[in-house]
């Protein structure tokens, strides 16, 4: 390349890098621009890490130990209902200890109805929806939709009609869920302070102990950190609630000492479809955004249902979910509870399949490959015979894609 080319490709270099720079300090954390930037250097990040051994760090000696019942607050988010599977849920962590401390002290169940015992959920759980609908911050908010949705709950519950309590929860608990997220996290701040991480679960969650043990103890919760299962586009890369949660120390100080953030996260949660979400938009507004490199160490579905993908076999497995039927979870609890060291993707046929892997060598399977549930990476066919027919469709898609322009070799 001629010095003179050479030279101007060095200038342009220092010019985009000085103009980032600036735009970085002008403008908000949160501005689309900045959260491009912030989203494509995250995924270039992920992408160059694929070059060498991305968990090697893993490997690593542990800077910073942590004991998970007693240096990690933990919320668990329930509804009116399914709280009796957070009975189970507690059950199956009690299988190998060491998750949990003690209740209110430090792990927090909240739902949306006041509990008068813990005999249907084996917690007492706090109405955390009831106290938003009560706080001063919202006042000016008392006749919002959903507050209407809550009073209803509540009335049904209060009368006891199960029934009609049942009906409503499966009609807009989705809706309430929204509002539990940052109510709850501000009660696990101040009820449970000090703590080094917070991890937000849902009730059909599961985590395993010594691969978050593991994965803690390699991050410094000194820091500002959001981690979890990265999903949606960029103006709100979030961490998939079901997946497990985890904020660090750093980042709740950093949140709960912008009351105006705070307040402004509140009136949205009332229109927020998805409260795993408001959390990250929540986060963006500190400057603190969700650290991709350990998005594969999180898991969306349960352990018969997750699909052990070849870039993953060799890493730690930290959660599970949609652990919904009687029975799954404490499962769950007594099969991993066995194994004294991180479980791998790998391990999972093992532990949870129902015939060993090598019966399978050499013999697909006559009827095609069973997938799971869709989503953005999985394509649904019509009227597909056999195999022949599935390898003609997918040549086809991908010609029709590099044809579009939609994908690049």
């Amino acid at each position: 390349m001629p010095i003179r080319r050479r030279r101007r490709l060095t200038t342009l270099l220092v010019v985009a890098v000085v103009v980032l720079t600036v735009l970085f300090v002008a403008l908000p954390p949160d501005s689309p621009v900045v959260l491009a930037v912030v989203f494509n250097g995250g995924r270039l990040r992920s992408a160059l890490s694929f070059l060498g051994d991305r968990d090697a760090w893993l490997r690593a000696r542990a800077r910073h130990p942590v004991h998970l019942a007693s240096e990690v607050g933990c919320l668990i988010k329930t509804g009116y209902g399914t709280r009796h599977r957070v009975r189970e849920q507690l059950s199956a962590f009690a299988v190998r200890g060491g998750v949990l401390g003690d209740e209110g002290r430090d792990y927090l169940v909240v739902g949306d109805w006041e509990a008068n015992g813990t005999a249907d959920s084996g917690a007492r759980a706090v109405d955390a929806v009831g106290l938003v609908m009560r706080d001063a911050r919202l006042a000016e908010m008392a006749d919002h939709e959903r507050f209407g949705k809550y009073r209803s709950l509540r009335a049904a519950v209060e009368a006891g009609d199960e029934v009609r309590a049942a009906e409503l929860g499966a009609r807009f608990g989705w809706e309430l869920d929204a509002l539990k997220f940052i109510m709850g996290l501000e009660l696990s701040y101040k009820r449970m302070p000090h703590k080094k991480w917070y991890i937000i679960l849902d009730d059909d969650t599961f985590v395993v102990k010594e691969s978050l043990e593991l994965l803690l103890s390699h991050l410094d919760p000194a820091k500002p950190q959001y981690v979890g299962n990265a999903v949606g586009d960029y103006r709100a890369r979030f961490a998939h609630g079901g997946s497990a949660v985890i904020v660090s120390g750093e980042a709740m100080k950093m949140l709960f000492g912008r009351p105006d953030i705070v307040r402004d996260a509140y009136i949205s949660s009332l229109d927020e479809t998805w409260g795993d979400r408001l959390v990250a938009t929540t986060l963006q507004r500190i400057g603190v955004y969700i650290d991709e490199r350990y998005s594969h160490y999180f898991n969306g579905e349960a352990p018969v249902m997750t699909r052990i993908r070849a870039d993953r076999v060799c890493s730690p497995i930290v959660s599970f979910h949609g652990l919904r039927k009687p029975g799954a979870m404490v499962h769950a609890g007594r099969t991993l509870g066995r194994m004294r060291k991180p479980v791998l993707w790998g391990q999972l046929w093992e532990l949870f399949g129902r015939k060993p892997l090598e019966l399978y060598e050499g013999q697909p399977p006559a009827e095609g490959d069973h997938v799971g549930p869709g989503e953005e990476e999985v394509s649904l066919w019509q009227g597909i015979r056999n195999a022949e027919d599935c390898k003609r469709r997918r040549r086809q898609s991908v010609w029709d894609q590099l044809v579009k322009g939609e994908i690049y070799f």
